[in-house]
C-alpha cells in the first residue's frame, strides 16, 4: 500500500481506480470532473461510503493494543492493515503484533500526509524499560516504517521508575520493582529479611503475598494512606480478594453470551454507582471515610497494633490517592515477623536502608521498591508533529489532550488513556474499549468522507483543558496528598483525569462531536464533496445476504 514518496492523495488515487471499472459506463461518473482533478473522478465512480485502505501502526501491546486488534479483527475497523510496535519478548502474541520492536520517534511528514515510525528491533529481552535517556534492550538494527495513522498505546501504568533515593548501587543484595517482578520472585525471599518501600496499590499487594514465606519484613511508610475493601466487594472472592472462576462458569458463559454480559453489566453498574465519593463534601465522601475509619481500626486493634492507627489515617479525603483495596494488608502490618519503620527513606546501605530520620534497616537480603510510575504523561520519545512540534516537550510542560484522546497539532494520532482519562474511576478495561471505538468512528470517516487526516481545534483543546482543570478543583482527588494523579507531587495539576464519572466519560465519546475537529479533503475546498461519488451506498452497490436496506 506504501508507495515510496506517494503522498496521502496518490494514495488514494491508485485505490479509487483500481476499484473503478474500466472503462466507465455511462451516467456511472461524473464526467465534468474529468479534466479537474484525477482524484475527484475516480471517486465519483464507486459508491459514497467506500473505505479507502489505510495503514495504522500502534505502540504498545497490552490492554490498549489488543483492543485495537480486536476492533480490526471483528470488522470494527474496516479495510485497514495495522502493525502493533510492542517492545517486551517473551510473548505468545500473533498475527497484528510485531514483539521484541521498540519505537524511538515518530514524525509527520506533512508533504506525504504520513507518518514515519522509527523502531529499533530489541535483543529480544522479555523485559525492556522505555523511557527517555535510558538504554535497554537496544540493537544496532533500526529501521523506518509509515503509516496513515499513528495510536499510542503504550499505556499509562507501564514506565516504572526506581524511588529517587542516594547510593541504589551499593546495596549488595536483590533489588526488585513490582512494576518488573520475576517469575520465581517470591519464592527467591523464602527465609530472607527483607525490606519493603511503598504503601500504595502495589505494596499493599506485596506484603500479604509474602508474609508468610520471608524471615522478616521491613515495611517502610512515608506516608498514611486509606486501606478500604474493594469496589464491587459482592463480586469478589473470599475475603474481597480477586474472585477465581471455575472452568464450569466459563463454559456456561461461552454458551450463554447474554448471561455473560448481564453478568458484566451488573459489576459495571457497582463500579458505576460510587462515583460520588471523590466529590467533596458529598454523603458518599463523608460515608466512605467513617467506613475507612471503622474498617482500618477494626483490622489493626484485631491484630494487637491499634498504635498504628494514629499514623495510619490520612487526613486527606478517600479517593485522594488511588484508593487501595488492601485485601490481607492490615493483617499483613500486625504480623509478628512485620516491622512498620516511618519516614522517607534517604539512601540505600549496603544492606538494608537509611531514613531521613536516621533510622536504619540491616541485615537486608532483598529489597522491594513498590515505588510506582512516571506519570507525567509525556511520550517516552519524540513525536514531532505539524510545525515541528514534539509532543513529549509540550506535554512535560503542559499535558492536554481533548477528551484523552487527540492532540493539537498531532494529525491522525490518537492515544489510548491520554492526559484526562477516567484512570481513578474504577476499571479502565470498559474505558479503554469505549475509546477504541471513538478512534475507529474518526478513521472511518477518515476512509470514506475522502480526508487525508484529523486533527482538533486548538482553541477546542484548550477550552476543554480549562474546564477539566476548573472541575477537577471540587474532587477529593485535588486535597492535600502526594498522588498517583498528580505524578507524586503534592499540590501539581490533576491532568491525568477525566472531569466527570465513568458513565460521563462514555457517553461524551460515544457520539463524536467532529466539528470540533480541523478535517483536511484530500481535494480543493470547491471538491470538499466529491466523496458522494456515485449517488449510491457501498451497502446498497455491494449487499451480502444480511445486509440491512432499509
Amino acid at each position: 500500500m506504501e508507495a515510496n514518496g506517494a503522498t496521502a492523495r496518490d494514495r488514494a488515487i491508485q485505490f479509487y481506480k483500481s476499484i473503478a471499472p474500466e472503462p466507465a459506463k455511462p451516467g456511472e461518473a461524473t464526467e465534468a470532473y474529468k479534466d479537474i482533478d484525477e482524484l475527484t473522478y475516480h471517486l465519483s465512480r464507486i459508491p459514497t461510503f467506500t473505505p479507502r485502505p489505510l495503514k495504522i501502526i500502534a505502540v504498545g501491546a497490552g490492554f490498549s493494543g489488543l483492543a485495537l486488534a480486536r476492533a480490526v479483527h471483528v470488522g470494527k475497523l474496516k479495510n485497514v492493515t495495522i502493525t502493533i510496535y510492542e517492545k517486551n519478548a517473551g510473548h505468545n502474541l500473533c498475527g497484528y503484533v510485531k514483539t521484541g520492536h521498540k519505537v524511538i520517534g515518530a514524525r509527520w511528514l506533512e508533504d506525504r500526509q504520513t507518518w514515519r515510525i522509527t523502531v529499533n528491533k530489541t535483543d529480544g529481552r522479555d523485559l525492556v524499560i522505555s523511557s527517555p535517556g535510558v538504554s535497554d534492550g537496544e540493537t544496532e538494527t533500526v529501521f523506518d516504517d509509515k503509516c496513515d495513522v499513528f495510536i499510542n498505546c503504550s499505556g499509562f501504568f507501564n514506565n516504572w521508575k526506581w524511588p529517587r533515593v542516594a547510593d541504589r548501587s551499593k546495596f549488595q543484595g536483590k533489588l526488585y520493582h513490582t512494576a518488573a517482578w520475576p517469575q520465581d520472585g517470591e519464592s527467591n525471599l523464602d527465609g530472607k529479611t527483607v525490606a519493603l518501600i511503598g504503601n500504595g496499590s502495589s505494596g499493599v499487594q506485596v506484603l500479604p503475598s509474602i508474609i508468610d514465606r520471608v524471615k522478616k519484613v521491613y515495611v517502610h511508610i512515608r506516608s498514611p494512606t486509606w486501606i478500604t475493601t474493594s469496589f464491587a466487594a459482592r463480586f469478589a472472592g473470599p475475603g474481597g480478594a480477586n474472585y477465581e472462576y471455575t472452568e464450569e462458569q466459563k463454559a456456561s458463559w461461552a454458551a450463554d453470551p447474554a448471561a455473560y454480559l448481564e453478568y458484566r453489566r451488573q459489576i459495571e453498574g457497582e463500579l458505576n454507582i460510587r462515583f460520588g465519593l471523590y466529590i467533596d463534601n458529598t454523603p458518599e465522601q463523608k460515608a466512605a471515610r467513617e467506613f475507612g475509619i471503622a474498617e482500618m481500626t477494626s483490622k489493626l486493634r484485631a491484630g494487637g497494633k491499634e498504635e498504628l492507627l494514629k499514623a495510619m489515617l490520612p487526613d486527606f479525603a478517600v479517593g485522594c490517592r488511588r484508593t487501595t483495596p488492601g485485601n490481607g494488608y492490615l493483617e499483613a502490618l500486625c504480623h509478628p515477623k512485620c516491622e512498620v519503620v516511618w519516614g522517607k527513606v534517604e539512601a540505600f546501605t549496603t544492606d538494608g536502608l537509611r531514613t531521613s530520620g536516621g533510622t536504619t534497616t540491616s541485615g537486608v537480603d532483598a529489597i522491594i521498591c513498590a515505588t510506582g510510575f512516571d506519570l507525567s504523561c509525556a511520550p517516552r520519545f519524540p513525536i514531532i508533529g505539524r510545525n515541528g512540534v514534539n509532543l513529549r516537550d509540550e506535554w512535560l510542560k503542559n499535558p492536554h489532550a481533548y477528551l484523552s484522546v487527540t492532540a493539537t497539532d498531532m494529525p491522525n494520532y490518537f492515544t489510548i488513556m491520554g492526559p484526562y482519562s477516567p484512570l481513578g474511576h474504577g476499571s479502565i478495561v470498559t474505558a479503554i474499549e469505549m475509546v477504541t471505538k471513538y478512534i475507529c468512528d474518526l478513521v472511518h470517516k477518515l476512509q470514506t468522507q475522502n480526508y487525508s487526516y484529523v486533527v482538533p481545534k486548538a482553541h477546542i483543546a484548550a477550552a476543554y483543558q480549562k474546564h477539566a482543570l476548573a472541575w477537577l478543583r471540587r474532587t477529593a482527588w485535588a486535597s492535600h496528598c502526594a498522588s498517583t494523579y498528580k505524578n507524586g507531587t503534592v499540590d501539581g495539576e490533576l491532568n491525568s483525569l477525566h472531569p466527570g464519572s465513568r458513565l460521563h466519560f462514555f457517553e461524551l465519546l460515544s457520539t463524536p462531536r467532529y466539528e470540533d475537529f480541523e478535517w483536511q479533503s484530500l481535494c480543493s475546498k470547491d471538491l470538499t464533496f466529491a466523496w458522494l461519488a456515485t449517488g449510491f451506498t457501498a451497502r446498497e452497490r455491494n449487499p451480502t445476504n444480511d445486509t440491512d436496506l432499509t
